[in-house]
């Protein structure tokens, strides 16, 4: 299955070589949750980021289809 990982800000650099918009596709085996394809990027799954699938705050354990859109950013903010 093939899934778009969007990494947003202070991300930007854990993305692959190649990578387009900010943006990377990834090939993941049927039944990959949330919290596994953020872990690969070696991003925590917690308060500090926000992580959206498919624009909607997803539960870490939930499984991916084909084609999902994962964005990921730091939930930090200046003020």
């Amino acid at each position: 299955m093939l899934v778009s990982v969007k990494l947003l800000a202070t991300y930007r650099s854990k993305l692959p070589e190649g990578s387009i918009n900010n943006t990377c596709q990834i090939d993941v085996p049927p039944g990959t949750a949330v919290r596994q394809i953020v872990e690969q990027f070696d991003i925590a799954y917690d308060e500090h980021n926000v992580i959206l699938l498919n624009g909607h705050v997803p539960d870490p354990d939930q499984k991916i289809e084909n084609e999902d859109v994962i964005c990921i950013f730091s939930a930090l903010a200046g003020g």
